[in-house]
């Protein structure tokens, strides 16, 4: 009797073969669950003058209603170690928001003393 089905060689490659995958789901579950939420969307800050938009390729929109005027502005915005950056052209530095709790709500700050923070609420 020669049979291979059950020989130590094999049964050491099929344990190598399940830690190996083992170790594969475990990490893709860590790396999941880790990942920086979707933060696209249309925002309003809580003053209910100002408008955020973030689009899926990475470009912003930004609109401030003033008295009797709107600022209007364009941009980019990333996310990176779960700070959401914006930057438009109108307000000429960045503001942003941590996203390590995203709820559909962001606090936007700002090292620029000219920004009051402000929460912005996404839309739906």
């Amino acid at each position: 009797m020669n049979s291979t089905a059950h020989s130590p060689r094999r049964t050491t490659a099929l344990r190598i073969v399940a830690v190996v995958l083992t170790a594969l789901a475990l990490s893709l579950g860590l790396t999941s669950c880790s990942a920086s939420p979707r933060v696209e969307g249309t925002y309003t800050g809580s003053a209910g003058t100002t408008l955020l938009v973030l689009k899926d390729d990475g470009s912003a929109l930004y609109s401030y209603k003033k008295r009797a005027s709107q600022e209007t502005g364009s941009g980019t915005w990333s996310v990176d170690q779960d700070v959401l950056s914006v930057y438009v052209d109108s307000l000429e530095y960045e503001i942003f928001a941590n996203t390590d709790r995203f709820d559909g709500t962001l606090l936007f700050e700002s090292d620029d003393s000219s920004w009051n923070a402000e929460i912005y609420t996404l839309q739906e």
